[in-house]
């Protein structure tokens, strides 16, 4: 699958703020400590207003807790967000890793709050956690509701001083943190950025990884980890974000009465004081390790994120990087010298690095790629870049920044990596600053930055003469932000209640005179934002199989077509502020288009012409075949890969089937012959014998144009081929899998998986579906309330990841049943040991009211906020256009899920999930005796 969707802006400067950040999901608390010291103010103080920018509203309590408010009355969600300006960069010899570790533990509880996560689960809340080098930070999203915002803001309060950090959760934490680290070092380009930041900060905390590593994890004292919760949670160092649905005034209130009376501790906040010399020439970093594919990193250091540079670095990193335009591209992939190569990355709170890389098939040239890669990166021989370039990089960032602005909550996690960086605002500053960046700007910081001597490659290398790169300081930010401006207002939307009988009264079904079905729903969308989903079928699945090429077809879409070359195609797309991805497979094609109201027709006629007329050209077939070869040679050693090399065989001869069968799993080998097999011949004849209007369907939600369906029917419905073989719904039938054992050897892997599985004749409207939904949900599904992570993870600290699924379709009646997780190689057996434990516990003693309320709950509150998004939303109207239903039906699966009783709970598991049925695989480096 490859989109042509155009990758925001701003994401560059996320990954930026985050160089080395550990998202996790967090624990339930176990035991009681004392509380924190009293830290309480005589009297709650309201927050006072301090300014107002681009729809945020800055509050600021005596205390010192910076309060960012961001109200949009037509959300329908709301998210709480509190930054602490703590994260790695803090720590000290012998305690890394030490931030990241604290942010597990204040999932533990406080003395009131005993069970963080089932208390966030009973309201249907859906929560995490982060920490970078810079901030730690934990937000928590759902429905708009009044108590829960009331429940969150105090939950926040109490643990900012209150939290449990206790000796006996950090027993039972560190090892989940350990098999967190543990799986990082199974994915060799986060391996090799880790090496290569190591070595090219000689003293700067930049280059210590945030999870740290596995000694300090293993043994960080407890006095240390208390004092370290002490010394930065505090309200003069956060920052608590509100966004979406919410009353403002009421909010204010609960700020002052919750947060108010934490006063601020007497002690002055430490600041870190390391300052990284300027290198003094080349550093190398070799790493070796089983599997994966050649990859080349150069890092290189650039100034702080406040620092005026940031903007033209920001622009280099694009002109260089994007597709077809970059020279990286063009010189690097085009060629098919590498699958991948770009430029990102930028400073923190202190100077940082960016950095190139190019990523490469097996037996590739290295040193000449090196060589390559270098001389782009640092200008020798480089072209210079032209206007037309610069000004698309521009409408990039413009567009990302409005996308930004449509979407108030995913906006705050972008200003959370700001606050510490040095000021929220730096957001518009940075958009007010891209646009004015000029090609002089781009050649000025590659030259001042890109140098051989301030690089950090990989090998060492003497030199005649030493040169050094000084980082400029930042000026200060008061400077930077005086001339400031207020950005652009974004179109306001409405408020619509995401429920089944909402949702139908604004829908409209068409059949148009060519017989396209066009199913709308109608709402004003902040920004005026619409978004499509195209659903075109055929043919047989047999016949479809045997064909070649048939996923290819969409992913060479993106190469242009008659009325458009590549370049052409993407800049349409952005000059129309609009993202298309287009997913092709043997019985039909998926396009999902994302417009504004005034630019999806114009933006639907190309992707008409895209569809009809694709040029499907010979060098960009060679280069995805070679690209996807690659991925599949690279992946030979991973320990999933290794797992199904393992268990293939027993499927197979289970199902009956043979090479060639559309059932039949393929090995390694058998998928890279059947990729060498395939020629663009193959793809071209696929879209020409296939590949039509002759049964399609439009599912369009947000800010509708007018003349949607006129548009429609005159770029499509001649779109006919009557030799094409009719759309037939292939029905899949269920086949028992014997239970088996088999485990697979991944050397070098110092994480290890496993997957238990059994076959189940069922579909989501079986009589029972519901009550197995729910129990499943229960007893893995449920994240870290349910039955799986409270043992294995909570209570034993085996893994950091474990859950289970059910998965049952509409039509036929193959389901399946799955447990899978990871955990070190040599706690395997243990790991089996407890999950087959609470298989036959879960058996045996059923499920309680208690946990069925929290499961429908949690179910119920997902669906309602997944209806909320409208890309979702038109993916549901595509499902119901396909079943022939409206959105009574939904209704009605809610009704019944909300219906079923622990007794229909517990009697559906026992009668689908047999403990003696499973397929148990296992994969990873365990020692033989």
């Amino acid at each position: 699958m490859k989109s042509l969707r155009i990758g925001l802006a701003l994401v560059c400067l996320a990954a930026a703020l985050a160089p080395a950040q550990a998202q996790t999901v967090h624990a339930r608390a176990a035991t009681k400590a004392a509380p924190r010291p009293a830290q309480v103010a005589a009297a709650p103080a309201r927050p006072v207003a301090v300014r107002a920018l681009g729809g945020i509203e800055e509050y600021r309590l005596p205390n010192g807790l910076q309060v960012l408010l961001f109200p949009d009355s037509t959300q329908t969600t709301t998210t709480v967000n509190i930054t602490y300006r703590v994260g790695s960069r803090h720590e000290s010899p012998g305690e890394y890793g030490m931030a990241h570790l604290l942010e597990h533990m204040l999932f533990k509880g406080t003395p009131r709050q005993t069970d963080i996560p089932g208390a966030m689960a009973q309201r249907g809340v859906r929560f995490n956690g982060s920490t970078t080098v810079d901030r730690t930070n934990y937000f928590a999203s759902f429905n708009a509701n009044a108590d829960t915002l009331a429940f969150l803001l105090d939950l926040e309060a109490d643990r900012m001083v209150n939290s449990r950090v206790a000796k006996a959760d950090l027993d039972t934490e560190m090892t989940v943190v350990r098999n967190e680290f543990e799986r990082g070092e199974n994915q060799p380009f986060a391996v090799l950025a880790q090496r290569v930041n190591a070595a090219a900060f000689a003293w700067h905390p930049y280059g210590h990884a945030t999870i740290g590593p596995k000694s300090d994890i293993e043994n960080v004292p407890i006095e240390k980890l208390q004092a370290f919760y002490k010394r930065y949670y505090r309200p003069d160092n956060a920052t608590l974000l509100i966004a979406g649905a919410f009353d403002k005034a009421a909010a204010l209130d609960l700020i002052a009465k919750d947060f108010g009376p934490v006063a601020r501790p007497a002690e002055p906040m430490p600041q870190p004081y390391t300052v990284e010399p300027a290198q003094d020439g080349e550093r190398t970093v070799v790493v070796r390790r089983v599997g994966g594919q050649p990859i080349l990193l150069a890092a290189y250091h650039v100034p702080a994120v406040t620092h005026p540079d940031t903007p033209a670095l920001m622009v280099y990193g694009l002109l260089m990087s994007l597709q077809p335009s970059g020279q990286l591209y063009k010189q690097l992939v085009e060629p098919k010298l590498a699958v991948a190569a770009g430029i990102g990355g930028l400073g923190g709170a202190d100077p940082g690095t960016a950095s190139a890389f190019a990523a490469l098939p097996p037996g590739a040239d290295v040193a000449k790629v090196e060589t390559l890669l270098l001389d782009l990166a640092e200008g020798r021989g480089a072209k210079p870049f032209d206007e037309s370039e610069l000004v698309r990089v521009r409408d990039i960032a413009v567009n990302s920044y409005r996308q930004q602005m449509k979407n108030p909550e995913a906006l705050i996690q972008q200003i959370s990596g700001l606050i510490a960086a040095g000021d929220w605002r730096l957001l518009f500053q940075l958009m007010e600053d891209i646009p004015k960046v000029t090609l002089a700007d781009v050649e000025r910081v590659r030259a001042a930055y890109f140098r051989p001597a301030n690089r950090t490659l990989g090998r060492y290398l003497p030199a005649d003469a030493v040169e050094r790169v000084a980082i400029p300081a930042a000026p200060p930010l008061d400077q930077r932000l005086a001339g400031l401006k207020g950005p652009p207002q974004v179109e306001e939307g409405e408020q619509l209640e995401p429920v089944p009988a909402v949702l139908e009264s604004r829908m409209s079904r068409t059949t148009l005179p060519s017989g396209i079905s066009l199913h709308t729903l109608r709402r004003q969308t902040r920004g005026n934002s619409v978004v499509m989903q195209m659903q075109l079928r055929w043919g047989e699945r047999d016949a479809t199989f045997a064909r070649n090429g048939t996923g290819m077809v969409g992913q060479l879409m993106s190469e242009g077509s008659a009325g458009y070359d590549k370049q052409q195609l993407q800049d349409a797309l952005i000059k129309l502020r609009a993202g298309l991805n287009i997913v092709s497979y043997d019985q039909g094609a998926t396009i999902f288009l994302s417009a504004e109201r005034d630019t999806l027709l114009p933006a639907l006629r190309v992707v008409a012409d895209t569809l009809r007329r694709p040029q499907l050209p010979q060098d960009a077939f060679e280069r995805e075949i070679k690209a996807a070869i690659a991925g599949i040679e690279a992946s030979r050693q991973e320990p999933s890969v290794l797992r199904q090399e393992a268990t293939r065989g027993h499927y197979n001869r289970a199902r009956g089937v043979s090479l060639g069968h559309p059932d039949y799993v393929m090995g390694v080998d058998e998928r890279i012959a059947n990729l060498k097999a395939t020629t663009l011949d193959d793809v071209r004849r696929f879209h020409a014998d296939y590949w039509s209007a002759n049964d399609a369907q439009l599912s369009v939600v947000g800010a509708l144009p007018d003349g949607l369906g006129a548009e429609v029917e005159k770029l499509f419905g001649d779109w006919k081929k009557p030799s094409a073989p009719a759309y037939v719904r292939y029905i899949p039938h269920h086949v028992d899998i014997p239970p088996a054992r088999f485990d697979a050897i991944a050397r070098d892997k110092a994480n290890a998986i496993l997957r238990l599985h059994e076959a189940l004749p069922l579909n989501s409207e079986d009589a029972d579906y519901p009550a197995l939904e729910l129990a499943v949900h229960i007893f893995g599904g449920g994240g870290l309330e349910s039955r799986l992570s409270e043992r294995v993870r909570q209570k034993e600290g085996l893994t950091y990841g474990i859950g289970a699924s059910l998965s049952a379709g509409f039509w036929g009646d193959d389901g399946n049943f799955a447990i899978q997780a990871s955990y070190a190689p040599d706690r395997r057996e243990r790991v089996i040991a407890v999950v087959k434990e609470e298989l036959a516990r879960m058996s045996a003693e059923g499920v309680t009211a208690a946990e069925l309320a929290r499961a429908k709950k949690d179910i119920l509150e997902g669906r309602k906020q997944g209806r909320a998004d409208p890309g979702a939303l038109a993916g549901g109207l595509s499902t119901l256009a396909e079943r022939g239903e409206t959105w009574a039906a939904a209704q009605a699966r809610d009704d019944k899920l909300a219906a079923v009783t622990v007794e229909q709970a517990n009697a559906a598991w026992r009668r689908h999930i047999d403990p003696g049925r499973f397929v148990i695989s296992t994969a990873g480096d365990f020692k033989t005796p």
